[in-house]
């Protein structure tokens, strides 16, 4: 039994905004903004919250939508398909003499749109190691993630009545009728904290640069060690300069050979590093996990090493001179 009815608000002038599907340990839910006045600006502002719905409750009010749309003369002209909505449940189906479970979920390569996914058992708990090429339909379930819909449809009539959400004030020859949309999604809203949140802006920010989502951010402790590991990649860097600065001129001209000999201007070196902390920013920025530790923490060993190599020579020509002054004094 699903409840269209949000008696106690007026979405007349309202919006919803949704913004993604994500898959959490315990379900997949739809994350939108509810607006329920019409200086939402697009939905822009203004905003009741941001929510999360259960993935089945707002496929069957999206359905319901979707059929008042087309009565109405204002949808696109299709209805979702039946198969679909029974995929909401968990469903047996046989395959290559193979029996598993189906199931409608979020899709995990955008997180703006859905697929269908396989489990081994029958409440659809735990996925299925196996991969299956079903050719389920699933074409008809077309929601716009990151648009602004209104909650409200509108059509050509001429009578007109007003009782909260089954219809709403006249507009010249239009006049709107009940959303079963907006009402369900405040029915059946539940809080999205912060990790909900983070979770959504992801599937956004991986949709919108191209690539797909990108995967999970960093953790807490993740974004502690970065700090922890640019901090020591900076320090590691000023003592190697520090150190270069008491180096022999017999000690610079033989490092400067082995520069040219290598093929790079020793003139380039400082660009070199400014390009290198660009490139591990950037990997930061996009989520590349396994390269950024790659590179941080293969530049910080590389600076360490450097920074030895030049300390264990200072170290030897301080005890060679210290040889020298005492042990020829000796003799």
């Amino acid at each position: 039994m699903f409840y269209f009815d949000a008696s106690s608000m007026d979405f007349s002038d309202g919006a919803i905004y949704p913004k993604a599907c994500i898959s959490q340990s315990d379900g997949d839910y739809v994350v939108f903004d509810l607006f329920q006045n019409s200086n939402h600006n697009q939905c822009k502002r203004k905003s009741l919250g941001t929510y999360k719905q259960d993935l089945l409750s707002f496929v069957v009010a999206y359905a319901k939508q979707t059929e008042q749309d087309n009565e109405n003369g204002n949808g696109n002209g299709y209805d979702i398909d039946d198969e679909v909505m029974e995929y909401l449940q968990c469903q047996q189906y046989y395959y290559n003499n193979n029996m598993f479970y189906l199931k409608l979920g979020c899709r995990e390569s955008t997180g703006k749109g859905f697929q269908i996914n396989s489990y081994s058992d029958a409440y659809c708990t735990t996925k299925s190691t196996a991969s299956y090429n079903l050719g389920i339909d699933i074409s008809s379930l077309r929601v716009s993630f990151e648009t602004c819909k209104n909650c409200v449809t509108q059509s050509r009539y001429s009578n007109s009545y007003n009782n909260n959400n089954n219809y709403y004030q006249q507009q010249g020859e239009y006049f709107a009728y009940e959303t079963p949309l907006c009402s369900a999604a405040y029915n059946y809203k539940n809080t999205c904290n912060g990790t909900c949140k983070r979770a959504a802006k992801r599937a956004s920010s991986g949709s919108s640069s191209g690539g797909g989502f990108s995967g999970d951010g960093f953790s807490p402790v993740g974004k502690f060690f970065l700090w922890v590991l640019s901090f020591s990649a900076v320090f590691f860097l000023l003592a190697s300069l520090a150190q270069r600065k008491k180096m022999s001129k017999t000690e610079a001209v033989l490092e400067e050979a082995a520069i040219k000999s290598a093929g790079i201007d020793k003139k380039y070196i400082p660009r070199i590093f400014v390009g290198v902390a660009v490139f591990i920013i950037l990997l930061i920025l996009f989520r590349r996990k396994i390269l950024t530790w790659f590179f941080l923490i293969g530049v910080n060993v590389a600076l360490l090493a450097y920074w030895i190599h030049l300390k264990n020579k200072a170290d030897e020509r301080a005890a060679s001179n210290d040889y020298q002054m005492y042990g020829g004094t000796a003799a």
